[in-house]
């Protein structure tokens, strides 16, 4: 009779590789790839014409969620910086790499979706060699790559610098506020020094820009401290979640209380250019994305949660779950509305062309590459908890 039980080293091998909690990350990854191929194919074969972006609405969908990558990006990594080498926190040092590695990818992510923005993306490497200083953009540019660097060495250092990489990781950690900080005002300056449009045009946006990314970073660190933290029975775990709880709650108010300044001072003001696109956004056809994705579910629902649940590590997961979600609503909001709304009356029926248009809303193709986008980030973030040594010990060993 045929053998029908393995050698032991095929059924050592075989145990090595079963399925783990987290493997369900890149296994979604993977079907949100397939999903996204069509629009990849879309955008690599006819370029942006597939897009309903016209002359009119040259940003859309993927910078709206550039943005809201770059603060999910630096606004988690300073903040996490800031708590252990100038607080000194050395509790949270434990989930360091695991911090890092997922700054890393979404920073990965947000360079990708900004690639795939430009009208010509073969010729990016001309912002390096040509640049012109005066230009934002060349700015964003130059300091994302930065960033990209210092973030990169930082985080192969945590992993397999060995003993003597402590000092260098404090001057890389240190190196990367400064950077940051940077990174995101040019972000929000991008928009603030658009004179042609008055709602964007304000010294204001990129200080929200700023407050804006430590609201969804602390919505970050708080998730990944729930899901990731070794000894989840320990008191230290519900101390440390209790801490980081109380943090995202008063910077998620913070960044409530600024965006509502803003909205006043605006409204009050009366100027039909500002009020017009605000309006758009408070009213509008897409009022519900506003109104009940951000507000009800982004930000009353968790901060009742936060300021009264801080006692059970779920709950506050599930409450910086949905902070971090529905966040992307803001930036999406401050790109589109913006932009739909004509500077000069008449203008959108001053000519008559598809790409002349002022009816901007995202079309299949354009989703399509943000679900390419969100699965190739899946699948490296899966794969990285799978065979990267960044899963803090007890974690590891539960999932053994």
């Amino acid at each position: 009779m045929a053998e029908t039980t393995f050698p032991p080293q095929r059924r050592m091998a075989i145990t090595a590789i079963r399925w783990r909690p987290y493997d369900f990350i890149w296994v979604a990854g993977s079907v949100l790839l397939l999903l996204g191929i069509w629009g990849i194919w879309q955008r690599v074969s006819a370029g942006l014409a597939p897009t309903n972006l016209s002359s009119y609405v040259p940003w859309g969908l993927w910078v709206g969620f550039y943005d809201y990558l770059v603060w999910l990006e630096v606004g988690s990594l300073m903040l996490f910086t800031a708590l252990i080498y100038l607080v000194g926190n050395t509790q949270l040092a434990r989930i360091k790499p695991i911090v890092l590695f997922t700054g890393l990818v979404v920073l990965l992510m947000a360079l990708f979706i900004v690639f795939l923005d430009l009208g010509h993306p073969e010729r990016f490497w001309h912002v390096f060699v040509y640049p012109d200083f005066t230009s934002m953009i060349t700015w964003m540019v130059w300091l994302h790559s930065t960033y990209l660097v210092i973030l990169g060495a930082e985080f192969l250092l945590t992993l397999w610098g060995g003993e003597n990489s402590e000092r260098w990781l404090r001057w890389l950690g240190l190196l990367s506020l400064p950077a940051g900080l940077a990174l995101i005002l040019v972000s929000g300056s991008i928009f603030g020094v658009v004179a042609a449009r008055p709602l964007w045009n304000s010294s204001l946006l990129p200080l929200m820009f700023f407050i804006s990314a430590l609201a969804t970073g602390a919505g970050v660190l708080l998730l990944l401290t729930v899901v990731f933290w070794p000894g989840k029975s320990s008191a230290e775990y519900r101390q440390v979640v209790r801490f980081m709880t109380q943090i995202a709650a008063w910077m998620l108010l913070a960044g409530v209380l600024a965006a509502s300044m803003i909205a006043f001072t605006t409204l009050y003001q009366g100027s039909p250019a500002r009020t017009d696109a605000l309006l758009l956004i408070l009213t509008g056809p897409y009022w519900w994305s506003f109104w009940i994705l951000h507000i009800l579910l982004g930000v009353l629902v968790p901060l009742f949660i936060l300021f009264t649940m801080a006692h059970r590590p779920l709950w506050v997961g599930v409450a910086a779950a949905l902070s971090i979600v529905t966040f992307v609503t803001v930036t999406l909001n401050i790109v589109i509305p913006v932009l739909v709304t004509p500077e000069i009356e008449g203008l959108a029926t001053a000519f008559v062309h598809p790409k002349l248009t002022l009816d901007y809303v995202p079309n299949v193709m354009e989703w399509s590459v943000i679900a390419f986008v969100f699965g190739f980030g899946g699948l490296l973030y899966g794969l990285g908890l799978r065979w990267l040594p960044i899963l803090p010990h007890s974690v590891e060993a539960h999932n053994e």
